[in-house]
């Protein structure tokens, strides 16, 4: 008999990203060692970026990237596509993982 387990994905590293489509600047989150889990929200800085690629700021589908509604649909130019529920495991010792 073989137990099938579901790897947890990876955290991404954090990157800010702005500007329009033709012209886009990416940059490191100023918060050191700040990392974007499966819930979407960066672990330091807690703003809204994409979960599969990290990178967060024009390049999704919300101008807002902090306190967005829980519910949202959100959309990023990596082609990923989820809903926003707000952190998830509050009470773990690396926030969003």
């Amino acid at each position: 008999m073989s137990v099938a387990t579901l790897a947890r994905p990876k955290a991404r590293l954090h990157l800010k990203v702005y500007g329009g489509s033709a012209a886009r600047g990416f940059e490191r989150c100023e918060d050191d060692g700040c990392l974007v889990a499966s819930d979407g929200i960066a672990t330091s800085c807690g703003r809204l970026a994409c979960p599969a690629c990290g990178c967060g700021g024009t390049n999704l589908s919300t101008i807002q990237i902090v306190n967005v509604r829980v519910g949202t649909r959100i959309d990023c130019t990596c082609g990923n596509s989820w809903v926003h529920f707000g952190r998830s495991n509050v009470g773990s010792p690396v926030r969003g993982l």
